[in-house]
């Protein structure tokens, strides 16, 4: 049955899109470390969620807010919602948008991620590091990613712990006052990175005077988590292997689909109306899957021994085993928004797009 034709509403949208980016982003991470490596995991499909970052408190009863601070930002998130009963969390993604400023006099900072933490009678840490990034406050705008999969487990198993994400620059100079979660004040240590959903007021004096309004919106880029869930009754006794480390591809390139190569990638675009009679995919309408084709002849591959064997033995035997066989390497997810009944939902369907082959 055709999926219905009521519109799908924004913050559906906004969390296909999101997932979208960050699958991108994941691959493009992936390539540059020359990743090769996957688990069972990797073979179920996922649900996603995307959780925005809480409105700035606006207590009524405060007599004055709490000026924000120039040395760091606090990001808080609610994850009440997430079931880790009857789901396992993959992943967990802080991103939050870096706009540019145009004032910045640093060109270059490194802005460290922290968990902030409840003050133990014990210790006198009130914040755990996570990551840092290099950024450049008055670059082009970009996303930030940073794997918060821990800190969201915390938070979810014991609420009191969340107490929020702490954006602060790295400042070796500077002294860390854990009494107050602050630090000594350095003008030249400032975070000058701003971040949309976070510094909008900021952003909003640094609009040039004309400029058009659309121009400079970040209302889509509010700071979020996109989480990867794996519904525990899409498999029974899922085995913990260890990860496994891939042969290198023999050839990633794309071939022509009429070429004599040997293993190679080719280009593959599927409608899935048009070639599959599929109507319950709502987007994307179809995507790139590609296919592995082409010879695997003897010697084709020195990084895999058995490959050379195979082929002198079938060719000394040619009744007793089958030749190597052009099969893909790398493959990534695909995200797709499909409705059930009028519910839209997103999720993440593994090893849908073959990235490199290789003869096996």
């Amino acid at each position: 049955d055709d999926p219905p034709s009521s519109p799908v509403p924004p913050e559906v949208m906004l969390l296909y899109n999101s997932t979208r980016e960050l699958m991108k982003e994941r691959a493009r991470l992936a390539e540059s470390a020359c990743e090769r490596e996957s688990s069972e995991e990797d073979y179920y499909a996922k649900e996603v969620q995307r959780i925005d970052m809480l409105p700035p408190r606006t207590d009524t009863n405060t007599v004055q807010l709490a000026t924000p601070s120039p040395y760091y930002r606090v990001v808080q998130f609610d994850v009440g919602g997430v079931d880790l009963i009857n789901s396992t969390l993959v992943k967990a993604e802080f991103r939050i948008f870096r706009a540019p400023n145009p004032q910045a006099r640093a060109s270059e900072q490194r802005v460290e991620l922290y968990q902030r933490l409840r003050p133990e009678e014990d210790s006198t840490s009130t914040q755990r590091y996570i990551d840092s990034r290099t950024v450049q406050p008055r670059a082009k705008g970009t996303w930030i990613s940073v794997d918060v999969t821990e800190t969201i487990k915390d938070w979810v198993s014991d609420p009191e712990n969340n107490l929020g994400l702490k954006l602060g620059v790295h400042c070796s100079c500077c002294t860390f006052v854990p009494s107050t979660n602050n630090i000594v004040p350095n003008k030249s240590e400032e975070l000058e990175a701003l971040f949309a959903g976070v510094d909008d007021e900021r952003l909003r004096q640094l609009r040039k005077p004309g400029q058009i309004k659309g121009q400079a919106d970040f209302s889509t880029k509010t700071p979020h988590l996109i989480l990867t869930l794996l519904p525990s009754d899409r498999v029974d006794n899922l085995a913990k292997k260890s990860r496994k480390k891939r042969a290198a591809a023999t050839d990633t390139t794309t071939c022509s689909r009429g070429s004599d190569q040997g293993c190679c990638l080719r280009s593959l675009y599927i409608d899935f109306r048009r070639d599959l009679n599929w109507k319950w995919i709502h987007e994307p309408k179809g995507y790139k899957a590609n296919f592995c084709a082409g010879n695997c002849p003897y010697l084709w591959s020195v990084n895999n021994h058995y490959n050379m064997i195979l082929p002198l033995y079938n060719k000394v035997n040619p009744e007793a085993s089958a030749s190597p066989c052009c099969v893909p390497q790398d493959l990534e997810p695909l995200t797709i928004m499909y409705f059930i009944g009028r519910t839209p939902r997103v999720e993440q369907l593994s090893n849908m797009v073959v990235k490199s082959c290789k003869c096996r």
